[in-house]
This record gives C-alpha cells, structure tokens and sequence, in this order.
C-alpha cells in the first residue's frame, strides 16, 4: 500500500532514469510486440497500480480483445516502487513496451529523447475530450507524447468528524485562505484532545507548493527552467513553519512519521487530522476509509476568491505509445479504444482518474457510488475557475519532490531558515534541470 507521502507525491526521483540517456531517436528495437505465426498483432502494456488497477486492466483488455481478436496484449503490470527503474533500463536496451502508463513528471525525460510517439501526428482522436485536457500531454516541439488516461485537480479534503468534535464549522472553500486555513486549524486543535490536529502539515506537498506559486503569479516552471523566484518560496516556507508554530499541524517530528504510513494508518484516516491535500482521483480510496466519508473543498487561495485559485487540470496518469513499436497500427487502436470508449470507461471508470473524453464521462456517471461521483463533482464545479495549465515538468524535474520535502524538513527541523530554505530550492531544482 502506499505512504501518505507516496499518495501525494505521485512521483518520485527515479534513481535508474540515468539509463534512459541512452535511449534517443537512433535506439535501436522497442516495442517487443511484433506479428503473431497466426498474422495476428502483438502488443505489451505496462502500467503501475494496485490489485484493483490490475483487475480493471486485465477486464479492459479482454472487453477489447473480445471486439478485435488480431490483436494480442501481453500485461506487465508493477508497483510504483519499481517501475521507474524497469522502464528506464527497458528504454536503454531499446526494449520498451508497446503501450506505456506514463506521469507527468517523466514524461519531457521520455519524450525529451524520442522515445515515445506523437499520437496527434499518428491520427488519435482527441476529439470528444473537454477543452484544455489534451494540451496537458504535449510536449514542446515534439507533440502530443501521451494523452491522459484520466483527469484530477488538488483538493482538501475533510473529516467532518474532528470538525463536529471541535464544535467548528466547515469554511467557505470560495473565499478562504491559506491563513484563515491554517487558523481555522489552529482553533479544531485547541478544541480537541492532545493528539489531535486541525490539518496535516502540507507546506511540503508539492501540489500545495505549485498552487501557492501560481497564485504569486508565477509556476514551478517556466519555459526556460524554474518558474518561480526565492521570495515566493520564502512565502510559502513561512506559511509552512507557521502551522507548526500554531500547532494548526503536528510538529515535525510527527509529521515525518505521518508520512511514512500507509494511508489506512495516518493521521487523517484515523480521526486525528481534519484536514490534508490530496489529488482528487484519490477522494475515493480516503471516502472508503472515513465513516459517513470526506467532504470535497477546493483549496484556498490568497486572495479569498476561487476565480484566483489557479487550479488546474491535471493528468492523473497518461497513456503513451513507443516510438519504436512495431505495431504502431494496432497500438494506436488500443489506446483508441481505451481513452474514446464507452464501453472501456465502464470497466475502468474512475480508477484513474476522471475520463477527459466527454462522452465516456457522461456514460459512467449514472453507474457510480457516491464516492466516484464526489470526484467528477468536484471537477465539474472547478471548470469555470481553471487557470491556465502549467509547463509540462522538463527534463530533471521529477526529483522536485524530494527535493521540496528535504528543504521543507530542515525548515521544519530548525536546521536552516526560511531565506536559507528558499535559495536551496531554486538551487538544486536548478542542478536538477541541467
């Protein structure tokens, strides 16, 4: 099972991604699918998840195979843990699979190097997908690598029990913030039993991180690099050491070991957080873990308006296919099938995400729970206060979230200052890109 740190995460650095160096254009094989004796096609799908993912796809995979039965698919599934290291040594060896779940954060060090088609080019239809939710897979000057395989956007979270414990009401999630969040904390844990805390601390969530500098006017990244300056990361370092400071969240101490337990087990799940940040294809698995359920909240903003939110639709997980495959024909037909049918959005549903396909999403919403439906709803009720979505992650980028949860830890710990914190950031964010 995943940490609660893993969970908000959803990537990490990938310590065998230096093997993808040897993968570029020129690479030679990939895609071991090939032409079956029979004349049938070939394909391998690798994707990371859990028992229920694994479930899902080996079901999507027959509900295909049982329309189309020339084209054979070999599964490799893996857990996060693993799947990093695998892909990259399967990069290098020119050996990747067919059809690849991708992340946001690897997808530039992947397509960076030519590694992965550019479904636009080779004839996807994207058409049926809501406005905006395609760009969210090009790349720059070598097109559309991946389209989502479903579609989030950060959120809070709640446990409407420690609020009714401490006698608090819910905000107004359209016009709090970060300060009166943090405030509101403050005043469920003077009211609750020692042990008991009105937020998880999540200064160190990089979702929060981008939020924050977006809401500042700028981003994790720019075009040319890091996107924000060492002001706006003091900002929100601050912001962070105050929740400790007020004992909104748990110290640092407690908040580590929070981090490093499965989800079932943290704070939150068992009624000692009343608040955290999650991604909003993960509202389904906390609802399951919380009596009566989570309350759905966008996150604050500092101005106290959501029209300045600067939320975004994100990518909770791509699919891509490899430039090398040798059935580019029949690959494009099954991510066809999986990202434009009605019929695959009824096995897969909301697992990964929220389809972007608009007509896949109207076919399974009368068929979800009240959980599923709280993750649709909740994207639906953004729509119209989206800001502009953010510079895919470039080349080096996915070792950010180390990199702010080290930073952040040592704020936390007292072992550098804000304004020491800040300039670290920008510094090895910066070695990281180069």
């Amino acid at each position: 099972m995943f940490t609660r740190r893993q969970t908000l995460a959803l990537g990490l650095a990938v310590p065998g991604l230096a093997a993808l160096a040897a993968c570029g254009p020129n690479a030679a094989g990939g895609g071991g699918g090939g032409a079956d004796a029979d004349g049938t096609s070939s394909l391998r799908l690798t994707w990371w998840g859990n028992p229920t993912r694994n479930e899902k796809t080996t079901a999507v995979i027959e509900a295909f195979t049982a329309v189309d039965d020339t084209i054979s698919i070999s599964e490799e599934p893996g857990e996060w843990s693993g799947y990093w290291d695998k892909l990259a040594t399967q990069a290098a060896a020119g050996d990747l699979p067919d059809v690849i779940q991708m992340d946001e954060k690897f997808l530039s060090e992947y397509g960076g190097r030519g590694a992965l088609l550019d479904l636009a080019a080779a004839g996807l239809d994207t058409s049926a997908f809501a406005p905006g939710t395609v760009e969210v897979g090009e790349v720059p000057d070598k097109g559309l690598l991946a389209i989502n395989a479903g579609l989030n956007a950060a959120c809070i979270i709640v446990n409407p029990h420690v609020f009714e414990e401490a006698g608090v009401e819910l905000p107004d999630d359209s016009t709090w913030t970060w300060d009166s969040m943090r405030d509101l904390a403050a005043q469920i844990t003077e009211k609750t039993p020692d042990g008991t805390y009105g937020m998880a601390q999540i200064g160190g969530v990089q979702a929060v991180f981008q939020l924050f500098m977006r809401q500042l006017g700028q981003d994790q990244y720019s075009a040319d690099g890091v996107g924000f300056d060492a002001a706006a990361a003091k900002q929100l370092l601050d912001w962070s050491l105050t929740l400790q400071d007020t004992k909104a969240a748990p110290d640092a101490s407690v908040s580590v070991e929070d981090s490093s337990k499965a989800m079932d087990q943290s704070l939150f799940a068992t009624g000692k957080v009343g608040m955290t940040m999650v991604w909003s294809n993960q509202v389904v698995a906390h609802d399951a873990l919380i009596d009566g359920g989570v309350t759905v909240l966008r996150p604050p903003s500092l101005a106290g308006s959501a029209a300045e939110g600067e939320l975004w639709y994100k990518a909770s997980m791509y699919w891509s296919v490899s430039a090398k495959t040798q059935n580019k024909e029949a690959a494009l037909k099954f991510v066809d099938f999986l990202v434009n049918s009605p019929e695959a959005g009824k096995v897969l549903s909301v697992e990964r995400g929220v389809p972007g396909n608009l007509d896949v999403r109207e076919a399974i919403t009368p068929d979800l729970d009240e959980a599923n439906l709280k993750a649709v709803t909740y994207l639906e009720t953004i729509e119209a206060d989206l800001g502009a979505a953010p510079v895919v992650t470039p080349q080096g980028g996915g070792e950010f979230e180390a990199i702010l949860t080290r930073v952040q830890q040592d704020v936390l710990f007292g072992s550098t200052d804000t304004a020491a914190g800040a300039q670290q950031l920008i510094d090895d964010l910066t070695s990281a890109l180069s």
